[in-house]
């Protein structure tokens, strides 16, 4: 970190301090040279091959992308690629919100924002293709994990597992588009009433209900329903069928709570453990619900207090 604070010419503004990055990569906030604040993100070769392909999508994205697309991202200052790993220097474009603190307009601004981002071309020149940890998760799922974490509390698990061929299409039943990939509150800021899209390292090809539907996956251990209105503006801007779509947010939570969440339990607290026991029931119930002939109600929740 140090050289590369040398090589962009930039002064961490608090020593040592280092920001949430799941990634592995480094994150420190710093000045730059002409005394404006940044971020500087390095990922050392260090954590492999795939974090390294993970931080030049990301670069190829800030460099290529960034500047055409319809959605707003920190603007990029500098950048380093070398065999030692990938550094880049980022604007620091505003301030997080906890997902509670964000209010019904966010949210429809939020929608609408994704609408664009997933109505766009996709862009030329570069393989945008990226792995999906969710359809691998479908395809090969870790049964002891998800029997160990889940059984006890899920009913009917023994079939969403013999299912997960039928879960995974669905998902899919919203064409592709280029999504964020890693899209959850902690990963947007706010500035001047605009919504600023950061972290790009699993931006690519994908489910267009991936982005919407994690939004309330991160949310959920916190207490925090995403409101309707974060769909009702994404439809309201993109041409979609609202009952395609409900269906696709609604099996793909389901799937990464049920597939993929258990791997993350340690990192919550109990009650947040809890909070996705008791929102996974609610979801399977709706798909199941919605198989035996009833309306599945909207997938992101109708209340706004806790799942």
């Amino acid at each position: 970190m140090t050289m590369v604070l040398d090589t962009f010419r930039v002064t961490g503004q608090e020593p040592d301090a280092r920001l949430e990055s799941r990634s592995g990569a480094g994150v420190r906030a710093v000045r730059a040279s002409d005394g404006h604040a940044a971020y500087l993100k390095v990922t050392p070769a260090t954590l492999g091959a795939p974090a390294i392909a993970a931080a030049r999508r990301e670069l190829r994205f800030y460099a290529e992308v960034a500047p055409i697309a319809p959605v707003r991202a920190p603007r990029l200052l500098d950048y380093l690629d070398a065999e030692s790993g990938v550094a880049v220097l980022l604007e620091a474009a505003g301030e997080t919100r906890q997902a509670s603190a964000w209010t019904t307009g966010m949210w429809a601004d939020l929608g609408r924002d994704l609408a664009g981002l997933h109505s766009m071309a996709i862009p030329t020149g570069a393989d945008w293709q990226h792995p999906d940890a969710l359809q691998e998760a479908l395809i090969d799922p870790n049964l002891d994990e998800i029997n160990s974490f889940w059984a006890p509390t899920l009913p009917h698990l023994g079939e969403l597992l013999a299912r997960r061929v039928e879960l995974m299409e669905q998902t899919r039943a919203v064409p592709p588009a280029f999504v964020h990939g890693d899209c959850h509150t902690a990963n947007l800021v706010h500035s001047a009433g605009a919504i600023v899209f950061c972290d790009w390292q699993a931006a690519g090809i994908g489910r267009p209900a991936s982005d919407l539907a994690f939004l309330s996956v991160r949310a959920t251990p916190t207490g925090t329903t995403v409101p309707p209105a974060l769909v009702d503006a994404y439809l309201d801007t993109r041409a979609c069928d609202r009952r395609t779509l409900q269906r696709a947010l609604l099996a793909e939570e389901l799937a990464v709570f049920v597939f993929l969440w258990p791997a993350f339990a340690a990192f919550n607290t109990p009650e947040g453990i809890a909070r996705v026991r008791r929102r996974t029931r609610e979801l399977a119930q709706r798909w199941f619900s919605a198989d035996a002939g009833v309306t599945p109600r909207h997938p992101q929740g109708n209340h706004i207090d806790s799942p």
